[in-house]
Formats: C-alpha cells, sequence, structure tokens
C-alpha cells in the first residue's frame, strides 16, 4: 500500500475518533439556548476551531448549521488532496452526490411552493469545488429556469428530458437523477478499484443506494398510490447498482401496499431491516442499520477506498444530527422529541 493510501485510512480513523459520541450528544441536547450549545460543542469532538469570531458574532441556526457542515466539508477536501496523490477519482462520488442532491432539492422545493428555502439554506463554501453554479438554482423561479442554469454542465440534457416528460412530478426528477448517478458510480467504481477492494465498496455503495430505492418505494406508495406504480421505478434498466436481484426487483414492481415491499424485503439482502412500524419514517431505520454497517468498516476494512466512503457517510451523518439539535433548540422542541430523531450509533458510548 502506498504512503497516500495508508494516510487515508489513518486520517479517515483519527476523523472518526475524534466523532461526537453519546454523552456528547446529551450534553448538547442539554443545552437551552443556541449560545449555549456553541459552548458546548466548542468544547466536544473536533470542532473548537470552527468556532471562530465570525461564528460567535453572529449565533443565528443558520449560521451553525453552516458552521457543521463546513467542518465536514473541510475534511472531504483534505482527504479529497490524498485521492488525488495516488491517482484516484472516487471523490468524484461524493461531487457528483452533491450536486444531484442540490438540483433534486431545488426542484423540489420549486414543487413545493418554497423556493425561497433553498438560499436560506445554502452554505455558499460549496460553490467553488461544484460544477454547478448553486446561486443560480436559488434565483431560479421556474423548473426551466433551473434547466437554465445547468444547460452548460453534464446535467443539462437529463433536466430538459424531465422537462419534457408528460405528467411530470418530482418523482420524474427524482427517478432520472438517480438512475444516473448509479450509472457513473459504477463506472467510477470499476475504473478506481479492482478484486476485492473493489467488490467491497461496490456492495456497500448499492447497499446505500438500496437504503434510498426503499424509502423512495414506500414513500411513493403512501403519497401516489395509483397514480403511480412501482414498476415505472424499479426496472432493472433502471435500476442498475443493486443488491437486488432482476427476481425482486420484478416483485417489487408488483406491489401495491407497504406490507408487500416489506414482504419481498423478507427475502431480499435487506431481510430484518424494516417492520411495519417503521415505515412511517422508513429512512431512519435503513440509515441507522446502513451506518451499522460503516461503523464495522471503518474499523476493520483495509481498503482506502471503503473507509473513505464509510467516514464521509457517517460524518454526513454527525452533521445532519446537529442540524436536528440546532433547530431543535431554535423552535423549543422538547428534548425528548429531538433525541428520538437523530440516528445514533448503537453502544456509540466510548472511543472503541
Amino acid at each position: 500500500m502506498s504512503q497516500s493510501a495508508n494516510a487515508i485510512l489513518a486520517l479517515c480513523r483519527a476523523y472518526y475518533g475524534k466523532r461526537l459520541l453519546t454523552a456528547d450528544y446529551d450534553a448538547l441536547l442539554a443545552c437551552a439556548s443556541l449560545p449555549e450549545f456553541v459552548a458546548a460543542l466548542r468544547s466536544r469532538g473536533d470542532y473548537a476551531a470552527d468556532v471562530t469570531p465570525t461564528v460567535l458574532g453572529d449565533l443565528r441556526a443558520k449560521t451553525l448549521e453552516g458552521m457543521c457542515e463546513k467542518h465536514r466539508f473541510d475534511r472531504f477536501v483534505t482527504l479529497c488532496r490524498f485521492e488525488l496523490a495516488i491517482g484516484n477519482r472516487f471523490y468524484q462520488y461524493f461531487i457528483l452526490r452533491i450536486e444531484i442532491d442540490q438540483i433534486l432539492k431545488s426542484t423540489l422545493l420549486l414543487f413545493g411552493g418554497k423556493k425561497e428555502d433553498y438560499l436560506m439554506g445554502m452554505h455558499p463554501f460549496m460553490d467553488k469545488h461544484l460544477s454547478i453554479d448553486l446561486f443560480a438554482l436559488g434565483r431560479a423561479n421556474s423548473l426551466e429556469e433551473i434547466g437554465d442554469a445547468l444547460q452548460k454542465t453534464r446535467y443539462g440534457s437529463i433536466y430538459r428530458g424531465c422537462l419534457s416528460a408528460g405528467n411530470r412530478s418530482y418523482l420524474t426528477f427524482e427517478q432520472a437523477f438517480e438512475s444516473y448517478f448509479s450509472n457513473e458510480v459504477k463506472a467510477l467504481v470499476k475504473t478506481c478499484f479492482s478484486g476485492k477492494e473493489e467488490k467491497a465498496l461496490h456492495d456497500l455503495i448499492c447497499r446505500s443506494l438500496d437504503c434510498r430505492l426503499i424509502a423512495t418505494m414506500l414513500r411513493t406508495l403512501t403519497y401516489y398510490g395509483d397514480h403511480l406504480p412501482l414498476s415505472t421505478l424499479v426496472s432493472p434498466a433502471l435500476v442498475t447498482m443493486t443488491l437486488f436481484d432482476e427476481g425482486q426487483l420484478r416483485r417489487f414492481s408488483a406491489c401495491e401496499t407497504a406490507d408487500d415491499v416489506l414482504a419481498v424485503l423478507e427475502r431480499s439482502p435487506y431481510a430484518g431491516w424494516l417492520t411495519a412500524a417503521d415505515c412511517a419514517h422508513p429512512e431512519t431505520q435503513l440509515q441507522r442499520r446502513l451506518l451499522e454497517l460503516c461503523r464495522k468498516a471503518i474499523r476493520f476494512s483495509v481498503s482506502p477506498g471503503v473507509v473513505m466512503f464509510c467516514y464521509l457517510l457517517l460524518s454526513q451523518n454527525e452533521a445532519v444530527n446537529l442540524t436536528c439539535i440546532i433547530e431543535g433548540i431554535k423552535f423549543n422542541v422538547p428534548r425528548p422529541v429531538i433525541r428520538d430523531h437523530l440516528i445514533l450509533a448503537p453502544g456509540d458510548t466510548d472511543k472503541g
């Protein structure tokens, strides 16, 4: 293993070792105000350097959420430098994921009539690292204007194709972009890795994508019912990176209820991952299961790609947890309710 590849392993594990633990979250949840939250966060994990005079001078929820997201993104940029040093392009996975998430977020807000929320929640420090103009997405007043903003990017033709679709909905865009993402990632993994490392990372990414697919199927059955059959979402032509076999995808396409989906899952690699009680908020339980795998892999895998992937998923979850606490404090949500919405690693009470 090259020194740079070894450095990725060491750095990811060092960052992971400074993660927030259960006791840290308990201390943050006990805070009654945002200034208290900042003081508590400053003494925990690896956030002291992020609490700058600028942050201290503007203790609003948006500023603090941006600080937490920037903390994660700065570490991603550092890891990218090591990826480049070993001639690897796998970091592009995360750039691609961020760009597609931003496109879909701006699209969803327009469908929901809340376009102003995009610029309010945007973190401008990301903009210089991406191939899309986040401010142009935020200024768009229609789906057509988002298409114009993407015209000169690799996403332009995909977005135009969605705009020309009949009876388009948000799922039209989500399906098209997730399919594109799967195809690009599949090619990227094959280019960047080989042998056991390729298979390990391929399977882990498949699980990540399958979690999204499962949640999308359940959401579709809940909100679209008979108007959008699952056969439009899970054809083998669309789902190209998955641990489901063709027979399971065909059975999903015939599902009419959440119970039908759960029955197929119980005869798949995801047996036991969801129960009927989880179907109201499947993303949370699926994310918990996925993070359990990442927590194990980051400690025992010898693959830099696998360890980097796991660390960045785990750090993203930490940023989401912190945002949840910040928003809860801002709106005076009862602490037990906030805690119920956090996704914590089981037994994560020490640095082990």
